[in-house]
């Protein structure tokens, strides 16, 4: 008899999601299943129950930001081994094509990512290649190194290999929910001088305070808030950086308002509709502006983070502001798309 696994899976609608019993996945050769330990909630997997297409269709397993220990290992695996405590990066790239050769496998056309390509981590297990594992160091919850895989690693990849945010510089932060308020953090960490958040959230707005930002702005409705947030920045002439974390049009606008000339806009918010920039082209290329696009990370970026967690430099355990069990996932992606309970990091835990 095949042996079986829980998992909570995506079936379009109107099903929705559902927690079914499915064959538990053996590892092919370059691969590994992990017994999953922890994995996100985020709001990636909420854009799905809104209606964007998952990139694996449907039935899928979502969860994209696993980590735990390593269950099994396939033929040609020589770098680890069952027990090992680990976190999954999502830049599995097909490593032939030339933008992987350059250094780029989380942009690759044929990416490989658990929970939007392929079966992801709401389950008992999840198999990855082997090459996206990366190593939990000592002293850091397996919980921490979930949320690190993508809530951290990505607006860090946005901030230092995107943006390459130089010490000095002021950065804004348009939506400071889970990623946004990592953002924050990480700003600080690179050098910024100064760091403004803007949010609709009371709440997320007191939590980037904590998190270093040095001015918040609520963003009120029938209010433009580009004039309160260039205000906010130091000589009120506006921001070298801005990070768009909702994935929404007006957003997008708002934060590519508060740049000076010379500002980069980096993208980390992820939603269907066109950006709107709404400035002529003419003064676009004059005032040197740019828009630049970002998803995941690299497997140096996770590395990176996690080390920090390990030195304490960040704080990821502290983000997590509500924990749910596998048969919790359901509603623990309805807490997040209502924002009902004001979640900050919602992360699925199932105990060894």
């Amino acid at each position: 008899m095949a042996i079986t696994m829980r998992a909570a899976r995506w079936h379009g609608l109107p099903t929705g999601m559902r927690v079914d019993e499915v064959p538990r996945p053996e590892p092919r050769t370059g691969e590994a299943v992990v017994r999953v330990v922890a994995c996100g909630i985020c709001g990636s997997d909420v854009h799905f129950l809104e209606g964007m297409p998952v990139p694996g269709g449907t039935p899928l397993t979502l969860g994209h930001e696993p980590a735990g220990v390593v269950e099994s290992i396939g033929d040609g695996v020589t770098d680890w081994s069952v027990g090992d405590r680990v976190a999954i990066s999502l830049d599995a790239g097909c490593g032939e094509c030339r933008t992987c050769k350059m250094g780029n496998p989380n942009a690759c056309l044929a990416l490989i990512a658990p929970g939007l390509h392929i079966d992801g981590a709401f389950a008992e297990a999840v198999r990855v290649p082997a090459s996206t594992l990366v190593r939990v160091p000592d002293g850091v919850s397996l919980a921490a190194a979930a949320v690190a895989t993508d809530c951290v690693a990505s607006p860090y990849h946005a901030l230092k290999c995107r943006a390459q945010v130089r010490p000095g510089e002021q950065v804004v932060v348009v939506g400071v929910g889970g990623l946004g308020s990592q953002a924050v953090a990480l700003a600080k960490v690179l050098g910024a001088e100064r760091v403004i958040a803007a949010d609709r959230s009371e709440t997320a707005l007191a939590r980037a305070a904590a998190s270093g930002a040095d001015a918040t702005v609520l963003v009120l409705d029938g209010v433009d808030p580009v004039t309160e947030i260039r205000a906010a920045c130091e000589g009120g002439g506006g921001a070298e950086v801005a990070l768009e974390c909702v994935g929404r049009p007006e957003t997008v606008a708002a934060a590519f308002g508060t740049l000076m000339s010379g500002g980069r806009l980096v993208m980390v918010g992820v939603g269907m509709d066109p950006p709107a920039i709404g400035l002529p082209q003419a003064l676009f290329s004059l005032w040197e502006m740019s828009v630049i696009g970002t998803f995941a990370s690299h497997k140096a970026d996770l590395e990176e983070i996690l080390q920090m967690q390990a030195d304490g430099v960040i704080d990821i355990d502290a983000c997590i502001s509500h924990r749910v069990d596998l048969d919790g996932v359901p509603g623990g992606l309805e807490m997040l798309q209502t924002r009902k309970g004001e979640p900050q990091r919602i992360v699925m835990e199932i105990p060894l």
